[in-house]
């Protein structure tokens, strides 16, 4: 068994996490297994969330579940060109509407969300989502290969040859990842756009088009105008296998590193997000070039229901509704959704530099404006 590198507090895993995990790394074919902050139990899957290992000659397809491809893309622009305070109150509901247009499948459930967000120099556009139905399709496809296997090798196993990969195989898997890059830039494209027509973002109204919530702007390059306002974007992707080189590299809800590039660690909705890079590829690769995806429950989305019904006071309940009444329903309550996602339900952030001491903080973002799923 491979040693685990523990990118996190071992002391502080929960014990059924720490069962799976060390139950993993038993795998045959497993030769480097690594734990970050944001571990926790997985019930669907063997494999706990905030996890990545490296196999050489054999892969793990399914480890992913049905979320395959999912990520964080931010879309920078200056607050040079940001002209006024959001009224949420005028336009929380305009972007809720628009942004079911901006794809044809939606955010997803769970914590995937849309939100504006910024620091003391910039704005930012940030959307956690992944493939949708392309993902459920692509773990299909994946059970079936390891059915196919199975029969060849002679035994039920859950793992897979490389020599075993169709090339179809592969560049459909790829392709799947491409879909999800695509449709995170969509939704971080057409919110600028959004916020360019409602007058808070500067814009020359000369090349704008009405219609920008039906065309698809995946071609767009990562740095650019955008009438008129520079914009940047960056993608990174936590839920994936990658098949390049010597090694197969299986992350499941663990962030992707790459030289220079910023991702994103959102921390919780009513905290924002940690903006960081790798200090050096080289201090990374111990950590198979991955971090944390983000903060890590520190309550399942039960307990949290829980938490906020029986253990705030009412004046801390009221605190939340006066920061964010627009997530109010028309009861004047939350939907569960964005309770389950607020900043008590999560582990503190503390924890991400002082155990992946191979990051830096380029940034820490306080949300604005907050789309998910649920409110749909």
């Amino acid at each position: 068994m491979p040693s685990i590198g523990f990118y996190c507090d071992p002391l502080r895993i929960e014990q059924n996490a720490m069962d799976q995990l060390q139950q993993y790394a038993r795998r045959p074919f497993v030769d480097t297994i690594c734990a970050f902050t944001d571990i926790h139990y997985c019930a669907e899957k063997a494999l706990p969330v905030g996890v990545a290992f490296q196999t050489t000659d054999y892969c793990y397809p399914l480890i992913t579940g049905k979320d395959i491809g999912c990520g964080v893309m931010y879309l920078k622009i200056d607050k040079t060109y940001w002209l006024k305070p959001l009224d949420k109150q005028a336009h929380f509901q305009a972007l809720y509407f628009a942004h079911q247009q901006m794809t044809d499948d939606g955010l997803g459930g769970g914590n995937h969300f849309l939100s504006v967000e910024e620091d003391s120099e910039a704005v930012y556009v940030i959307c956690h989502t992944g493939t949708r139905n392309r993902g459920i399709a692509l773990y299909q496809r994946c059970l079936e290969l390891t059915r196919e296997f199975s029969r060849a090798y002679g035994q039920d196993v859950d793992y897979v040859h490389r020599d075993f990969l169709p090339t179809d195989f592969l560049e459909y898997y790829n392709n799947t990842l491409q879909f999800g890059y695509e449709r995170r830039k969509n939704f971080c494209i057409k919110t600028l756009l959004f916020l360019q027509n409602a007058h808070y973002v500067a814009a020359d109204k000369r090349t704008f088009d009405k219609g920008y919530l039906h065309i698809n702007y995946k071609e767009l390059p990562h740095e650019g105008k955008l009438n008129g306002t520079p914009y940047q974007l960056e993608d990174s992707i936590h839920n994936h296998l990658r098949f390049g080189g010597e090694n197969i590299v299986h992350r499941k809800g663990s962030t992707e590193l790459a030289p220079g590039k910023t991702v994103v660690i959102p921390l919780s909705m009513s905290r924002g997000s940690l903006l960081v890079q790798a200090r050096t590829i080289a201090a990374a690769e111990t950590a198979l070039l991955s971090c944390a995806h983000g903060a890590g429950r520190r309550l399942s989305r039960f307990d949290a229901m829980k938490h906020w019904k029986t253990v705030l006071k009412e004046k801390e309940r009221k605190a939340y509704k006066a920061r964010f009444p627009e997530l109010l329903n028309r009861s004047g309550n939350f939907p569960q959704g964005y309770i389950q996602e607020f900043d008590f339900a999560y582990k503190d952030a503390t924890a991400i530099f002082a155990h992946q001491t191979y990051l830096k903080k380029v940034t820490e973002t306080r949300p604005v404006i907050t789309i998910k799923y649920t409110e749909i």
